[in-house]
This record gives structure tokens, C-alpha cells and sequence, in this order.
């Protein structure tokens, strides 16, 4: 009796320290667990939810006694470590310098969710210019978050208010999208702002304001200031007077690494095409590298070119550098500028068949707003051998311009060529790349018996000679079958090469004879 009794006195201390410990690891992991729902309310960025002091003052207690730790849980800290904290910022606001963010109110309840947005997905709205078309009408020009104009509701409203005023005149706000959904995260918006009588005409000034709205409930409206007219600016004989061009040309961005050989050609043709009361307005996007710019830079001098620097537009992602809007700003800048004004390429050419002048055609084109022109595809490789020039030495057709040696058409039949177009932008509201859809008056297609484009696709973009691929003399009048597509020769462009090199020596001299491909 007496040696189990010692045995069983034995056994007793080891069966308690065991049940301390299994108590202790049970606590342990009830209280762990309670820790790591409690993080999951935790807001983010608060670091003062649970503190060091805060858990081992209130949880754990050293029981000197018992050899091991007891727990103590007050019902208002265990409460105040399950429920959500209270976010008591109210507002969600964008500081265009800071970029610092508040986050959105949320109520006192467990069960409803928390999003907090950070950044900006889009703008409502990114103004580019405002023009005046006359002395009761505006139009505005500038991109918009692409995704809420094609599933959500926006609406703009236009207020002009005199200065020195404190009420203003209410207008008629017409939005249009020209560039077709071709937009990426924006696309284009021109809005007309059109008013029930003339405003400003005065010569007092005033502002015009731009209400734009995200068409929920959740946006809040932007009041933007879209044009601050001087005192002494209005000018309105500018909407009546005969314009100070016959043509004007209307470049859509110029990006990537151009020719400077290619813009050399293109701009010698054209200067002489469309003659001396004609201005060309280039838009550089990142393009015009000095070698380009020392093409332009001779024309520029002599009042026929105006180059504009677009390039921060690229910070903007929409439809190839935006070029939907640089036409659309182009032709409100311009409007009053020409009789006609041209949208089209720099690997594309114009031309008159012979026996027509350009007046003659535009004459003849004068009841129509807008007409296109029709397209004649041209390999952009493949070129004559002749007897001055071998297939094993064909470097000398770098001597040659390049719509004076590629001259092979593509004849395939069944598809839709691209056309590009020329308006009287007095009566145009909104254009785009191929043709404007936005005109008061009538569109003339059939116009392939008076002009037409020679289009050299991508030569602009190919710094070396673009003859890469030969076809002998005695085959010219046949079909020549090149990647499965058939080219005929064709040698209108050749004819007129002599003429457009001497016009650019007798316009620039030799200042350009040493551009290079």
C-alpha cells in the first residue's frame, strides 16, 4: 500500500503539469485565433489598432501561483477587437499636385463591405482647345474616358457668362465622338456649344463654361472654364471675310522614325500641287527628328509650313497617338483659314489627271461639302530594272525619288480600299481620319475621274531604299505576281518627277540636296 501510494504521488504532479500545459496550448490558440480575425477588419495604413502594451496589459496576466499564465478577457476589448473600425473621412478627393487620397465613408455595420479606389482609371474630361465658330457658337475639343461614353450616361451643359457678370446665358451643349470607337482607354469628344444669340460680340469679354457631368449619382460635376476671353479679342469679320488660303493641309501625328528623303519628296510635290496660296500644318508626336526637321525647317521659313508640338498627348492613350483628335483640333484651329481644307498621309499623293487643274476639279466639286478620294495601291519594294541599272547594282536607284521608281500597282479586285477626303470646314462640325461624318450639306464620292491618291504604304517609316525586289523590262506589260497579289506598271507618278525637282531648286536651292534616306 505504502509503495503505491508513493507511486501515485508521483504520478499526480506529472497528470497536473500536463493539464497546465494542455490548458496553456488550448488558450494560446483561441487567443491566436481571435488575433487573426481581428486583423481581418484592421483598415489598412492603422497601426495603432493593437499595440504591445494594449495585448499584454489587457490578455495576459502572470499567475505566479499557478506557475503558468491565466487569461482574462474583458467582454469590451474582445468587442472591440471583432467589429469593423469606423472610417470617419467622408470625401473622395483627388489633389492634382499631391495625388493624395481620401477614402469613402462607410457605416457602423459589420456586414457591409469596404472599397477604397486609389489613382485615376480616366478623366470625365482632358480639354485640348476651345474655338469659336462665329459669334454665337463654340466648339470644344478634347478626350474622354472611353469606357464611360460608351456604357455610361455623361452630359455636358455650356454657360457663358460676360465679364464683370455675375448671371450667365445658358447654351445648347452637342456632344459628338468622330473617331468611329476607334479609341483605346479615351476617345475623342467635340462638343459644339451653340447659343440662342450672339455673346461677347460686345468686345467686353467673358467666360465660357463647360458643365460636365458622369451621369450617375456618384460623380460630382465639374464646372470647367473653358475659354477666358479678353476684353478687345472678339473679332468678328473673321467669319465673313474671304479666307487668306485656297488650301490648307491638316497632318495627322507624326511619330515613329521617319524618312527624312521621303518627307523631303512629299513635301517638294505637294508645295508645287497645290501652289503658292496653300499652308501645310504638321504635328510632331514624337516623329520630327532633326533630320525631319531640317527638311521642314526651309519650308517653315518661307510661311508655308507651321509645325505643333502635340507630344504631351502621348501621356493620353487613344487611337495611334491620337490623331482623331489632332484632326478634329486642326480643323476648328483652321477653319476659317481656307476654302478647302485636306486630311491624307505622308506615303500618299495626290494627282490630277492630266488636262485638269486643281481649280478646275474643286470647281467642278464646289456644291459639295465634303468629296473623297479614291485610293491606287503601290508596292512599296518592287521596282523596274532598266538598262542603266542592274539587279546586282541597284544602288543607284537611290539617285531616284521614290515615287519616281516604285511604279507597280496593286490591281487586286474585291476589296475596300481606305479613301481620304478634303471639306469646306465652315461647314463642318467634327471630322475624322477617312472622312467626316459630321457636315451640313451634301458628300461627293464618285470623284475618280477628277482626282485620286497614290498611296506608297509605310515608305515614310523605311529609312533605306525601298527597291528590294526587281522586274525585268521585258515583262512590264504584263501581271506581275508578288506574295499572291497581282501589281501592273504603272508610270503616271515617273512623268511628273522632273518638274517637282526643279520647282524645289528653284524654291529652296541646294540647301536640301544633301538629305539623306
Amino acid at each position: 500500500m505504502g509503495k503505491q501510494r508513493e507511486k501515485k504521488d508521483r504520478v499526480a504532479p506529472r497528470f497536473i503539469s500536463g493539464r497546465l500545459e494542455a490548458k496553456f496550448f488550448i488558450r494560446t490558440v483561441v487567443i491566436m485565433g481571435i488575433l487573426l480575425i481581428a486583423d481581418q477588419f484592421m483598415p489598412f495604413g492603422r497601426q495603432d489598432f493593437f499595440s504591445c502594451k494594449f495585448t499584454g496589459g489587457s490578455f495576459l496576466q502572470a499567475d505566479s501561483k499557478a506557475g503558468a499564465f491565466s487569461f482574462e478577457f474583458r467582454a469590451t476589448e474582445v468587442k472591440q477587437m471583432v467589429k469593423p473600425s469606423i472610417i470617419h473621412n467622408t470625401s473622395l478627393a483627388m489633389n492634382s499636385t499631391s495625388r493624395s487620397t481620401e477614402l469613402i465613408h462607410v457605416e457602423e455595420d459589420p456586414n457591409k463591405r469596404v472599397f477604397r479606389p486609389y489613382g485615376t482609371a480616366a478623366y470625365l474630361f482632358i480639354q485640348m482647345r476651345v474655338y469659336r465658330g462665329g459669334p454665337a457658337t463654340f466648339a470644344i475639343v478634347g478626350l474622354a474616358s472611353k469606357p464611360l461614353h460608351i456604357f455610361g450616361k455623361p452630359r455636358f451643359e455650356c454657360e457663358w457668362i460676360p465679364k464683370n457678370s455675375s448671371s450667365g446665358r445658358k447654351g445648347k451643349a452637342h456632344r459628338m465622338l468622330p473617331d468611329w470607337g476607334y479609341g483605346r482607354v479615351y476617345t475623342v469628344v467635340v462638343i459644339n456649344c451653340t447659343f440662342s444669340q450672339s455673346v461677347g460680340t460686345d468686345g467686353n469679354g467673358g467666360d465660357l463654361i463647360l458643365h460636365a457631368f458622369h451621369g450617375n449619382q456618384f460623380g460630382k460635376p465639374e464646372r470647367i472654364v473653358a475659354l477666358k476671353e479678353e476684353q478687345g479679342t472678339y473679332n468678328g469679320s473673321v467669319y465673313s471675310q474671304a479666307p487668306p488660303y485656297d488650301y490648307l493641309y491638316c497632318g495627322s501625328s507624326l511619330y515613329g522614325d521617319l524618312s527624312p528623303q521621303r518627307m523631303r519628296e512629299w513635301m517638294a510635290y505637294h508645295a508645287k500641287f497645290f501652289g503658292p496660296r496653300s499652308h501645310f500644318v504638321f504635328h510632331d508626336a514624337g516623329g520630327v527628328h532633326p533630320q525631319v526637321r531640317k527638311v521642314l525647317e526651309p519650308w517653315i521659313r518661307a510661311g508655308r509650313v507651321t509645325l505643333q508640338d502635340v507630344s504631351e498627348q502621348e501621356q493620353y492613350d487613344g487611337y495611334y497617338h491620337n490623331q482623331f483628335l489632332i484632326v478634329n483640333d486642326c480643323l476648328h484651329r483652321y477653319k476659317f483659314m481656307a476654302n478647302w481644307t485636306f486630311f491624307f498621309d505622308l506615303d500618299e499623293y495626290l494627282y490630277i489627271p492630266r488636262r485638269k487643274t486643281l481649280q478646275y476639279v474643286l470647281q467642278e466639286l464646289s456644291g459639295y461639302t465634303q468629296f473623297t478620294i479614291e485610293q491606287y495601291s503601290m508596292s512599296n519594294k518592287l521596282c523596274l530594272q532598266n538598262k542603266l541599272h542592274s539587279i546586282s547594282a541597284n544602288s543607284t536607284y537611290s539617285r531616284e525619288w521614290g515615287f519616281e521608281k516604285l511604279l507597280f500597282r496593286d490591281v487586286k479586285r474585291g476589296i475596300r480600299r481606305d479613301r481620304k477626303y478634303a471639306v469646306q470646314a465652315r461647314n463642318v462640325y467634327a471630322t475624322g481620319v477617312h472622312m467626316s461624318e459630321h457636315v451640313m450639306g451634301k458628300t461627293q464620292h464618285k470623284t475618280d475621274v477628277l482626282i485620286r491618291f497614290y498611296h506608297y504604304h509605310d515608305t515614310i517609316t523605311s529609312r533605306g531604299e525601298p527597291c528590294r525586289e526587281f522586274v525585268k523590262p521585258s515583262m512590264r506589260k504584263n501581271v506581275t505576281w508578288v506574295g499572291g497579289t497581282p501589281y501592273v506598271y504603272d508610270g503616271t507618278m515617273k512623268t511628273v518627277a522632273p518638274s517637282i525637282k526643279k520647282f524645289e531648286r528653284d524654291m529652296m536651292g541646294s540647301e536640301l540636296a544633301s538629305i539623306l534616306q
